[in-house]
């Protein structure tokens, strides 16, 4: 018996066999780790899909909705009004003027990264769980990535640290006659990458970012911690790069994009414990101008997108500045990447700042996730809505000020949140539980859902006007519109607040659709125009 779309059906087919199907929506099999909600488990036998977001004929909209109580990927159709409901509570109410609307920048994509630790997670479960797992990610019934961050080289989320010219101390190799991809990309990257571009149901786009250069390449000769590039050093470096994308362009996988360091100012930070390389602003600038760019263009990879800053929003104003102050380095840059680490310090707006100075660049989150602080003790905590509503808030936020997608960071950890040679465990959205075979969807990859797949590369972002009914209506709602390239509409709301709260959707040529808020939730509203 197939899955289809009631919950009963569902439990029914779990608990007799496993279909090995994707095209219905099957229920997500809950457990409770006491973390405040649930996540969702997949094994051998059973794994939930996700329904895909269609918007039904006019006049109606699917609306899909997921909570802290438990609530996943819950899809219901529901009809305009002519006219809504008397208003009886608090109530906002968000009007769309299709005809004569303010347009804003449009998606690239969300996406994760294929990390050595990922892969090692990923391959340590039988297959069938292997395939659950990308497809969850990949598949037009999972979160349907468009985006894949692919290290250069290895990261602390490795089981070692390593680049493609270790060698001896005093050894040097300028001419990187000694270049080698390693047996992690071999293994863990390259067949994972392949296996999850097969599956998509759309083109992904893959962008390199390295982290640590060889130690010869260094002031302290270490792969870690403070230390930069040696200038003589700089040319090699940007072959380096040239040579990877020629290595995984060997195994038939191309790129879209490369980002010119992870996180530039970890290098310049005393004692640093993992792959790094300091760089300021202009010393990476004039790398670009003289070294990268001209390599890239003089090979086949001329087209690449080059992404500056990779790093902390707060750094986004003057980073950006000094970079294309640099006239040659200019030239190459296409994009700037973020990390949403320390987004809660840094106001949005130098977001809008950094888009009015340099409209054509655009701007793309390459790397988040949960549990990296000192002060969080427990880095995986299995069902953790506060984490899924972290993640929510930050896409809407970055989403309302000209942010053009959103990239998580490991696609898949173990229970501990490694491996990492640097012990720098942290959680995901897919946590992998090799021992029992099994795997768990946290609240974060629910929350990923709605817009993932509700916002297909090229949707651009709508005005949204708001008119307030009552006062505090919109205590913890926040909420983003999109027009989509199949000129649908979708609206995603999220209600942090313990109560529920009364929405009424008004378009003037489909009608007015009054939504309920569950307390603690994500709801995802498309309709077509």
């Amino acid at each position: 018996m197939k899955c289809h779309f009631t919950v009963t059906l569902c439990v029914f087919s779990f608990e007799l066999s496993w279909v090995q199907s994707y095209d219905t929506g099957g229920a997500c099999k809950s457990r409770d780790y006491g973390h405040g909600s649930t996540v969702c488990v997949c094994n051998e036998k059973y794994c939930d899909d996700l329904l895909a977001v269609q918007p039904p004929e006019v006049g109606k909209a699917q609306v899909i909705s997921s909570n802290k109580d438990g609530v996943r990927w819950d899809v219901k159709i529901q009809e305009f009004q002519e006219h809504g409901n008397d208003v009886v509570s608090p109530v906002e109410i968000l009007k769309i003027d299709r005809d004569d609307v303010k347009l804003y920048q449009k998606i690239i994509g969300f996406g994760g990264a294929f990390t050595d630790a990922s892969g090692l997670n990923i391959q340590s479960v039988p297959e069938p769980l292997q395939e659950m797992i990308l497809r969850a990610y990949y598949s037009p019934n999972g979160l349907e990535y468009s985006l894949g961050r692919i290290p250069v080289g290895g990261t602390d989320f490795s089981t070692r640290p390593y680049t493609y010219d270790d060698l001896k101390l005093g050894d040097v190799d300028p001419l990187l006659s000694k270049f080698s991809l390693t047996p992690e990309d071999l293994n863990y990257k390259i067949p994972l990458v392949k296996r999850a571009l097969k599956m998509s149901g759309n083109p992904v786009k893959l962008f390199a970012s390295a982290w640590g250069a060889p130690g010869w390449m260094k002031t302290n000769g270490k792969i870690y911690g403070k230390g930069k590039l040696l200038p003589q050093f700089y040319s090699s470096w940007a072959q380096y790069h040239v040579l990877f994308l020629k290595s995984y362009e060997s195994h038939n996988i191309s790129f879209w994009g490369l980002t010119t360091q992870n996180e530039p100012t970890d290098g310049l930070v005393k004692d640093f414990s993992f792959n790094s390389i300091g760089w300021t602003a202009e010393e990476q600038a004039a790398w670009i101008g003289e070294h990268l760019g001209p390599a890239l263009h003089n090979s086949s990879y001329g087209t690449l997108k080059i992404m500056i800053l990779d790093d902390n929003r707060f750094l986004l104003t003057g980073w950006v500045k000094d970079v294309m102050s640099n006239k040659q380095a200019a030239t190459y840059v296409s994009g700037v990447a973020i990390h949403w680490y320390l987004d809660f310090v840094t106001p949005a707006n130098v977001l809008d700042y950094t888009h009015k100075s340099y409209p054509d660049l655009f701007l793309l989150y390459t790397e988040a996730c949960t549990g990296q602080w000192p002060w969080q003790p427990l880095k995986v905590v299995l069902g953790s809505w506060v984490r899924a509503q972290n993640y929510a808030a930050d896409i809407i936020e970055n989403l309302q000020h000209w942010v053009s997608g959103w990239t998580d960071w490991n696609l898949a950890l173990d229970m501990k949140g490694g491996p990492n040679w640097a012990k720098n465990f942290v959680d995901s959205p897919i946590i992998v539980n090799a021992k029992d075979g099994e795997f768990y969807k946290q609240p974060m990859y629910y929350a990923l859902a709605h817009f993932t797949k509700a916002l297909p590369e090229g949707s651009q972002r709508v005005e949204i006007n708001s008119s307030l009914a009552f006062d505090n209506s919109t205590i913890g709602l926040s909420y983003v519109g999109f027009v989509r390239p199949d000129n649908a509409t979708s609206l995603i709301l999220l209600n942090k607040s313990h109560e529920k709260i009364k929405i009424q959707l008004q378009e003037e040529k489909v009608g007015v659709l009054d939504l309920t808020l569950e307390a603690f939730s994500i709801t995802t509203v498309t309709w077509k125009h």
